[in-house]
């Protein structure tokens, strides 16, 4: 199999993976506030992420009006940002906790506010959200590396929550911060960018 048959073949995979996932898609000028980029930096970048990501069906052009699917956000950036948003931030821990007890939104809150006081100086985006047994969990982003955190919440689940089998947590790299904070904003009870 030579490489443009094995470049074919690999964009179907992504379109067909794509088609099954959340159906968020942004115009040219949405991404003009979501990501603090000019419009007309905007269209400067567009004809070579188009020309990329056309072909696996996350960015499509009706006429003059380009529709970008959530999942490439990432993909429009400026070497030197003029400003942040939550969808420009250095993003780096994707964070997640879950209970087998049903504490309240308000319990969590505090578990993430003693996090935040053992890490002064990081930022965290987070929502608390129902799961299908009505149960409080946690979805965060931060922008400091999973391997300074993982300890912390470590510590913090087995000092507030107990044993190993009553919580699960994660904390790994963020891949996709487009991605990551749709994720976040996609349905919450409760967010916060502290």
């Amino acid at each position: 199999m030579n490489k443009e048959n094995i470049k074919l073949e690999f964009n179907k995979l992504i379109k067909q993976l794509n088609q099954k996932k959340y159906n968020r898609w942004y115009k040219l000028k949405d991404l003009v506030e979501l990501k603090a980029i000019s419009y007309k930096s905007l269209k400067n970048m567009v004809g070579e992420i188009y020309a990329k990501y056309e072909p696996q069906g996350t960015i499509k052009k009706t006429g003059r009006s380009y529709s970008i699917h959530y999942s490439i956000l990432d993909a429009f950036k400026l070497k030197q940002p003029r400003a942040t948003t939550i969808y420009s931030h250095e993003w780096k821990s994707n964070i997640s906790w879950t209970t087998r007890e049903y504490y309240d939104k308000e319990y969590h809150e505090y578990l993430i506010s003693v996090l935040k006081n053992k890490t002064k100086g990081v930022n965290y985006f987070f929502t608390i959200e129902l799961d299908k047994h009505n149960r409080n969990h946690v979805h965060i982003l931060a922008d400091a590396e999973p391997n300074e955190l993982r300890s912390l919440i470590y510590e913090l689940m087995q000092f507030y929550i107990g044993k190993k089998n009553y919580y699960k947590y994660y904390c790994e790299p963020v891949y996709n911060t487009g991605s990551s904070v749709d994720y976040l904003i996609k349905n919450p009870q409760k967010i916060n960018l502290i």
